[in-house]
């Protein structure tokens, strides 16, 4: 005990003596660096500022000091603030000497939620906003452009109540699902246009770079009173970046043999006025993953060009004009090498070849700071070549839309009129019975009350004269209201309405050849309503959905009576298809973590118009859910991500093998590293290796509907994938 006490007292001892050396050292080996923090506006108040593992916040006058130890070499000083772009840069310090830097950050928007959206068409902050629009954008968006450079099939899986359906495996295509409701249901927009047509078909979603995307906005349920029958189920609205937005580039390669290469461009130029470039060349070699002479992954060359203009003065007068257009041929099906182990013999390929233009505007001019007009204008042409073994399809759809819109705004009423007026037409070569045109003119309204800061209404209707189904009218009611405590409560109700197209996701998959024409069957109808109510505390939030519908006379296909090629012909099911269920939603973001989880139960009946009997919706899982945590170290450049997704059980439609799938489980990596200029990033999907042909054939043992050779995809066919990429800042 004497030799412990003895020591102690050495130590205390040598530690005051050491003392005074120790402090010389530090101040020989220190120095202070004085952050100063500006914007347009002023001092910026609250910004982050960090260097070697040392913070700081700027005060009133957007002062910060830190006092850092003196590296060998260069430090980078970081400086963050929500609503302004993050800056660095790199300083050698010197011991002993103080250093003062002035930095000027440049606003913009927040990039963990924008708070602006427009699919309302009155541009408002997203808690305001009395009808619920959910919102993906800055991380979200730019974590997915590195998953799938080419495509928007990953962006809204971590979105409750979204499902990325595909529908035809031989070709990849794939459509959006939303609560329940069919795929063709969902009216995706870009900037509020029409750009890919009335329909975008199954094909849309991968033929869209997300790279040029600023945020992706969803209204689910009935949306026909704000955007007409393609909004039956709900809107996908595409809003693209603007300048000064910065200009990148991305080169891509996966180890299934796809390569991307995507370059954005942006440039502001003097009075408001800028302008952006797309282009992207994509490539990828068709793939049999289980060798059993059928493609898995399908194979696809494309090439795409966008650019947009923008203008823009300080009353609020604005423009934006583009022009876009893509070339694209895919190719799937079988090949020779698999050709003897078939179970039904002979070759057969299947392909698409795609040629695609498209402009559009938008303007808006402030009459008054009360009274505004606005216009958009859109229009498109899209020629096909779809070849289903022998079977050849050559088809052409073209679509016009225009729209003209009054808003006045008077204390806290704010009233939308306008007209709109939308002609499609469509002619197949091959399959003529299917050929159409349809004009259909509209006239909406849109009332917005706000009376208080808690409480705010919205109604919406809608007139359309179908030159084919006569004069629908839809309406939507929406109410929100704010309790203390960040709280709010939203309750939703609409109707909508569908005009039949031959062009759906079963005939996506097989053609339009083995379908009885023509198309007569009556248009569909549904009832949406939904409670959503939200929550934050802090780096928390929380929100919860309960949501039902129910579509009136829906279209399907049935057989042709003792037909032997499997063709089937258009009907309507002689009873309704309805859904229920509830989602779960929460964010934690607490820097340098974020964690995204969701949840989402769906029960769904319908009428099978093949044998009259009620059934459970096919290919909609019951259950889902899924865990996204990601690990962000700002001022090293590093970002890891991992995420985990259940998929439940989902009744299956004319398979042989089996009538409802199982459940399964998916894990997803992400790394990246910024250097300097660039941000190297590794991406791995689907660690557990799941692949639905683990569990059965893809193949047949027989044609089915319509003569198709495969079952419909209910799990993942590539099973394990990488990619590495190079993402660029210009």
């Amino acid at each position: 005990m004497k030799v412990v006490v003895w020591i102690g007292r050495a130590l205390s001892v040598g530690l005051l003596l050491a003392g005074p050396a120790v402090r010389a050292q530090d101040a020989r080996d220190s120095a202070t660096v004085r952050m100063v923090v500006v914007s347009a506006a002023g001092p910026v108040v609250g910004a982050a500022v960090s260097a070697i593992g040392v913070r700081a916040e700027t005060d009133r006058a957007g002062s910060a000091v830190l006092r850092l130890t003196v590296p060998a070499e260069p430090i980078v000083l970081l400086v963050r603030r929500l609503g302004f772009a993050p800056e660095s840069l790199h300083i050698a310090l010197r011991p002993a000497l103080d250093t003062t830097v002035s930095v000027i950050l440049r606003e913009r928007a927040a990039a963990i939620a924008p708070v602006i959206v427009s699919s309302t068409r009155t541009e408002r902050r997203v808690e305001e906003e009395p009808l619920r629009v959910e919102v993906l954008a800055g991380e979200d968006v730019g974590e997915k452009t590195q998953m799938h450079p080419a495509d928007l099939r990953t962006l809204l899986t971590e979105m409750s109540g979204v499902q990325v359906q595909t529908t035809s495996p031989s070709l990849g295509a794939a459509g959006v699902r939303i609560q329940g409701m069919r795929s063709r249901h969902t009216l995706i927009l870009t900037d509020g246009l029409p750009l890919y047509g009335a329909q975008a078909g199954t094909f849309g979603l991968l033929q869209i770079p997300p790279l040029e995307l600023r945020q992706a906005e969803v209204i689910k349920g009935a949306a026909s009173a704000l955007y007409g029958p393609g909004a039956l189920g709900g809107v996908l609205n595409l809003v693209s970046r603007r300048p000064p937005d910065s200009s990148e580039a991305i080169v891509n390669q996966t180890a299934r043999w796809g390569t991307d290469l995507v370059a954005f461009g942006a440039r502001q130029f003097a009075d408001g006025r800028g302008a952006t470039l797309l282009a992207g060349a994509h490539t990828q070699r068709a793939v049999d993953v289980d060798r059993d002479g059928w493609s898995d992954i399908p194979g696809f060359r494309r090439v795409e060009v966008r650019p947009r203009y923008f203008a823009a003065d300080t009353i609020g007068n604005t423009l934006m004009l583009t022009a876009g257009g893509f070339a694209e041929s895919r190719g799937g099906g079988s090949s020779e090498d698999g050709d003897a182990t078939m179970p039904i013999p002979g070759v057969f390929a299947e392909s698409l070849t795609t040629r695609h233009l498209d402009l559009g505007a938008s303007i808006r001019r402030r009459l008054s700071n009360s009274v505004s007009l606005a216009g958009r204008f859109a229009g498109n042409v899209q020629e096909r070549v779809r070849q289903f073994g022998a079977q050849r399809e050559l088809e052409r759809a073209s679509t016009l839309f225009g729209e003209v819109t009054a808003t006045a705004v008077s204390g806290a009423h704010t009233l939308l009129a306008g007209v709109a007026e939308q002609l499609e037409r469509y002619r197949n070569r091959d399959v003529s019975r299917f050929d159409d045109s349809r004009t259909t003119p509209s006239a909406f309204v849109q009332h917005t009350y706000a009376p208080t800061e808690w409480l705010s209404t919205q109604l919406n209707a809608r007139c359309d004269a179908s030159s084919r189904y006569g004069s629908v009218c839809t309406p939507r009611g929406s109410v929100l209201a704010r309790a203390p405590g960040a709280v709010s409560v939203r309750l939703s109700a609409g109707a909508g309405w569908s005009t039949p197209s031959p062009l759906t996701e079963e005939t996506e998959a097989f053609g339009l050849t083995r379908v009885v024409g023509p198309l007569a069957v009556a248009a569909e109808r549904a009832r949406t309503a939904s409670l959503d109510v939200g929550m934050t505390r802090g780096p928390l939030e929380l929100s919860g959905t309960l949501f039902a519908s129910r579509v009136t006379d829906p279209v399907g296909l049935r057989r042709v009576a003792g037909d032997p090629t499997g063709a089937v012909q258009f009907v309507n099911a002689s009873g309704p298809a309805s859904a229920h269920g509830g989602e779960l939603f929460a964010v934690y973001n607490e820097e340098p973590i974020i964690v995204t989880a969701f949840y989402a139960a769906t029960r769904t009946r319908e009428t099978s118009p093949e044998s009259g009997r009620t059934r459970e919706t096919p290919n909609l899982p019951t259950t889902s859910a899924g865990l996204d945590a990601a690990f962000e170290e700002d001022e090293s450049g590093t970002r890891a991500g991992i995420e985990l997704f259940y998929t439940g059980h989902q009744a299956l439609e004319d398979n042989p093998y089996r009538t409802v799938s199982p459940g399964y489980v998916t894990v997803g990596l992400l790394l990246s590293q910024r250097l300097g200029r660039a941000n190297v990033y590794l991406n791995l999907e689907n660690l557990t290796n799941t692949r639905q042909t683990r569990w059965d054939p893809l193949l047949r043992p027989s044609p089915g509907e319509g003569g198709r050779r495969t079952v419909d995809e209910w799990a993942p066919l590539e099973g394990r994938s990488m990619n590495l990429g190079l993402r660029v800042r210009l």
